[in-house]
């Protein structure tokens, strides 16, 4: 007998449903600002990290500083939600106070990045011999296929570890050990609301990236350049709204978990 599907289960499905729907939502309100949020945010974590020649000192600060950054990023989209008019100052001030913890969190990752590379060293250099002596297809993906697996299995707790933990750092002043248990604990209990969440947000990039394709195909069919330029385009934006929807779904993520504004208000109503 198939297991039946649990209410909790239901209701997972449906919270991950509804934090795709308010990102939408929220994305209509002003696509400029947040486009520029999300341009912003790859350019920091994305290009800059990986320009050649990038000092290695550059580089650790930018990962030590990730989760506070994190965290003004995602109290605009609270600020935005909320319908308040917030300076970028005032945020700055809010996480102030807890700024150590949150560079220590960025240290903590850093760290388990740090021994990533050490357990993955061995296959990525076996895997650029590889490439280098041009070998088979099948040789090739013979090699990757072990190392995207641990990629995949020693990326997972980090990412769970970093879904909540600036923000409980941040604005609920939680420690770093406190902050990791908590994110990590809440990941998995919600696990089935981030998937459906980040599914829709994958079927939805899939789509725009057949439609886009196809245009793609008939402007090259007219103008090389002009293609490649409306290519080049066309990856910067899907690229943009990933990052936006990402950080929105992270946002109404934490808002379900740990954040209940409606609450506040109805309290306040009430007192």
């Amino acid at each position: 007998m198939n297991p039946q599907p649990t209410n909790n289960d239901m209701n997972q499905f449906k919270a991950g449903l509804d934090w795709f729907y308010r990102s939408i939502m929220l994305f209509r309100q002003n696509p400029p600002k947040w486009l520029l949020v999300a341009l912003l945010y790859v350019v920091l974590f994305v290009i800059l990290p990986s320009i050649p020649g990038m000092p290695v000192l550059l580089s650790l600060l930018v990962i030590l500083f990730w989760p506070c950054l994190l965290a003004l990023f995602i109290g605009m989209y609270r600020e935005a939600d909320l319908g308040r008019e917030t300076e970028f100052g005032q945020l700055v001030e809010q996480i102030k106070p807890n700024i150590v913890r949150l560079i220590t969190l960025g240290g903590v990752f850093l760290a388990y990045g740090i021994l990533m590379g050490v357990f993955v060293r061995g296959d990525a250099e076996a895997l650029n011999r590889l490439i280098s002596q041009q070998a088979d297809t099948e040789v090739l993906l013979a090699q990757m296929t072990p190392l995207m697996l641990k990629l995949l299995l020693m990326l997972a707790p980090m990412i769970m570890a970093s879904w909540f933990s600036p923000m409980l750092i941040a604005f609920q002043g939680y420690s770093v050990l406190d902050a990791i248990k908590h994110s990590l604990w809440q990941c998995w209990r919600n696990l089935i609301g981030i998937t459906v969440a980040w599914a829709l947000l994958t079927l939805a990039l899939v789509v725009a990236m057949l439609i886009a394709g196809i245009l793609i195909g008939l402007i090259t069919a007219l103008s090389k350049v002009i293609g490649t330029i409306f290519m080049s385009l066309i990856l910067l934006g899907c690229l943009l709204l990933v990052t936006n929807f990402l950080l929105a779904i992270q946002y109404f993520s934490y808002r379900h978990v740990y954040y209940h504004p409606e609450l506040a208000e109805n309290s306040d109503a009430s007192a």
